[in-house]
């Protein structure tokens, strides 16, 4: 009787667990036979609640074909999410599609070729610095380096305000922002990039993440930074292309500075001032200002940066995912800023113009 029991409950768990093998190792045939069959509307259904119990290479295939299936459903918003989500997810990863049947599968594969072609990946974002500049130093401008997959016309937004635009092919790009020199406290930078093609128009967004230190100096250390600080460095260069981690290609003139403060004695006071009354606000870095400062006076940073006319000069540049600084406030000679900038990129959103 016991033996029974164990009889029916083993053949009542392979009955489970059998019809979700077979739907990971049948849904391929399926899906085929509905598209020979040219029954999109219940192929789109079928893949939709079988994609959910797939992984690694056969969740990749559903996903292609997922896209597939809602263009020929004619439902274009649903197409473009599932194709930024794909390629956010596999890049320009090749999809084989060796299942379908050859009448299905030319037309697969003529629908991705357009995509493939047409579709504005950015990928490969780092940041782009002199290959001479020296380490923890300030930059002038902040330089991050990317490839596109497919030309688009371009427009650039830093915190809403207009950077650039115009037309960019396939390739390396680079775009050149101004650094904002107020480092109160962390905060985060939203550098937007909208792209557009003949078949999607999407905006992707980069996020600029300031994390910013205060450390108090003891005498000895303050000493020795005074005496010991490197004199002011320039760097000038052009970008010209990539070989291995090395960057190679055009660019605009690129000044590094540092804060002076290789001295014995405090500095004087700035200018306009009394020893006894506070900096003005505007004198940076006499001291920190608040945020909604910070990003109002980054538009009048973005005003005079446009305005520069760039120089071209040559120099190698190398890729770093993390820029790392420190300097010491002039009026405040005991206490090291420390500054680190990470780049974070956000899926891209499909935009309906």
């Amino acid at each position: 009787m016991i033996r029974k029991k164990i009889c029916l409950i083993f053949w009542l768990l392979i009955n489970c667990l059998v019809p979700l093998s077979q739907a990971q190792v049948n849904w391929k045939s399926e899906v085929n036979q509905l598209l020979k069959q040219k029954d999109y509307r219940q192929a789109l259904h079928f893949l939709e609640e079988t994609i959910q119990n797939l992984e690694n290479a056969d969740l990749q295939e559903a996903r292609a074909l997922l896209s597939f299936l809602y263009y020929k459903n004619n439902l274009p918003e649903e197409e473009k999410r599932a194709i930024i989500d794909y390629f956010e997810e596999y890049g320009q990863a090749d999809t084989v599609f060796a299942f379908l049947d050859y009448s299905v599968f030319s037309e697969v594969l003529e629908f991705w070729g357009k995509w493939r072609s047409e579709y504005p990946l950015l990928s490969n974002l780092n940041f782009l610095v002199p290959a001479g500049a020296e380490d923890r130093t300030i930059p002038e401008v902040l330089r991050l380096g990317f490839e596109l997959s497919a030309e688009a016309y371009y427009k650039i937004q830093l915190e809403g305000n207009p950077l650039e635009g115009g037309l960019w092919t396939r390739g390396p790009h680079l775009v050149q922002i101004p650094l904002p020199f107020y480092f109160d406290r962390s905060y985060s930078l939203n550098l937007d990039i909208f792209f557009k093609t003949k078949s999607i128009t999407i905006r992707k967004r980069i996020i600029l993440d300031f994390k910013v230190e205060n450390k108090n100096l003891p005498n000895q250390e303050l000493l020795v930074q005074r005496q010991e600080a490197p004199p002011i460095k320039n760097v000038e260069g052009e970008l010209a292309l990539f070989i291995g981690d090395t960057l190679i290609f055009k660019a605009t003139k690129y000044l590094q500075r540092q804060i002076p403060v290789k001295i014995t004695i405090p500095p004087p006071n700035p200018p306009g001032t009394k020893p006894y009354l506070a900096p003005q606000k505007n004198l940076w870095p006499s001291q920190g200002v608040s945020i909604l400062e910070a990003i109002s006076a980054l538009s009048s940073v973005i005003k005079e940066f446009k305005k520069k006319p760039p120089e071209k000069i040559s120099a190698t540049f190398v890729k770093k995912s993390e820029i790392n600084f420190a300097f010491i406030n002039p009026q405040k000679q005991e206490t090291r800023t420390e500054v680190s900038i990470k780049l974070r990129a956000e899926k891209a959103e499909p935009l309906s113009y």
